[in-house]
């Protein structure tokens, strides 16, 4: 995909975001190759509309990729911008890999999540099929904002704008999950979530949800204990930040109670048919999403036996027709593997980011 045409479908995006904004709704434009410039500092949208378009008509591909110093710059910008009852977002876009600056995407995440912490979420946009999809994925993760895989450079325009209305909509910022366990309970892991440790807590990071949106989230604990009956394992608790006051808010904390069985029948029948299904495709998600990484560096076999492992999850899991999707998925990218021939191909390199995507789209269960 040429820079240039890339270029040119990120500016008529650019425009078409210019447009939707209101007057007073702030806005700045960073960009970042070797270096870091700012056509447009915080400000106002209305002071001056159309120099706004002129500056974004006159942006231009550079030659490399100083993405750590534009994230950094754009948190510097929202903050700047920062006023009680709004809300701030950095939307970053790149098309290629990180070559300049801080590369190391731990970093780049840890950092992303400490602008979550000050009231700034990130979302990331990957435009084309040079970028880094996992350190898209990873600040994304961090920031508590979205990433979003734009192969097709048509689609971007449609992609800012429907970023600008969720975030128009957000009923709650920087959500998360804080959960506490009993002294003979232990965390396991989450499917496809950022997570960390804080103090005795587990802290699970949703980003910003909008009013009636729904998440669904599988952790897994470790339960210790001999004796069947009623347990109490710990407790739950919703934390937010309110778009309109600008104050925390932790909601009421809810004990988890499980009932541990000796026998296997009534552990079986203690099963919620629709959890089952939906925790059977987030786990399968998480196998292609590692076979698509074995396969990028040319591992195609052992590809296919994590897809082979994710087929099998499926088929133990109750029928339905998102588990015959997941596994009709996963067995037709296992056929096409060796059909992809050179993975460094335009076409393979679009069909792998494509097939990472939709297992980070599932993983998110919106």
């Amino acid at each position: 995909m040429a820079e240039a045409r890339k270029l040119d479908f990120v500016k008529a995006a650019a425009h078409h975001l210019v447009d939707m904004m209101g007057p007073d709704d702030l806005l700045s434009i960073v960009t970042y190759s070797q270096q870091v410039q700012i056509p447009w500092p915080s400000r106002p949208v209305g002071r001056d509309r159309e120099e706004l378009h002129r500056i974004i008509s006159g942006l231009y591909p550079g030659g490399s990729t100083f993405l750590s110093g534009g994230l950094e710059e754009g948190f510097r910008q929202a903050k700047a911008g920062k006023r009680k009852g709004t809300l701030n977002r950095v939307l970053l876009l790149s098309d290629g890999l990180a070559n300049v600056g801080v590369i190391n995407r731990g970093a780049l995440r840890e950092r992303a999540g400490d602008m979550a912490g000050n009231g700034i979420s990130v979302s990331t946009f990957g435009v084309g099929n040079d970028f880094d999809e996992e350190l898209m994925t990873m600040v994304a993760g961090g920031g508590g904002g979205n990433y979003r895989y734009l192969g097709d450079p048509e689609r971007i325009v449609a992609a800012l704008a429907s970023e600008f209305h969720t975030a128009s909509r957000t009923a709650a910022s920087e959500v998360e999950i804080i959960i506490r366990l009993k002294r003979d309970c232990r965390f396991g892991s989450v499917l496809g979530r950022d997570w960390r440790r804080d103090g005795d807590a587990y802290v699970i990071r949703l980003g910003d949800l909008s009013a009636g949106e729904r998440r669904t989230v599988f952790a897994n604990l470790n339960v210790a204990g001999d004796r069947p009956g009623l347990r109490e394992v710990g407790e739950v608790a919703l934390r937010y930040r309110d778009p309109v006051t600008s104050k925390v808010v932790t909601a009421s904390t809810q004990a988890v109670s499980l009932e541990l069985v000796r026998d296997e029948r009534s552990y079986r029948e203690g099963f919620d048919r629709s959890v089952q299904e939906k925790k059977a495709v987030a786990e399968s998600s998480v196998l292609v999403q590692e076979a698509a990484r074995l396969a990028d560096q040319g591992k195609k076999e052992e590809a296919k036996e994590m897809l082979g492992k994710a087929a099998k999850g499926l088929a133990a899991a109750p029928a339905s027709p998102a588990v015959r999707a997941e596994m009709d998925h996963a067995n037709q990218y296992k056929n096409s593997l060796d059909a992809m021939g050179d993975m460094s191909s335009e076409p393979a390199k679009a069909a792998q980011k494509a097939i990472k995507y939709r297992a980070y789209e599932t993983l998110q269960q919106r």
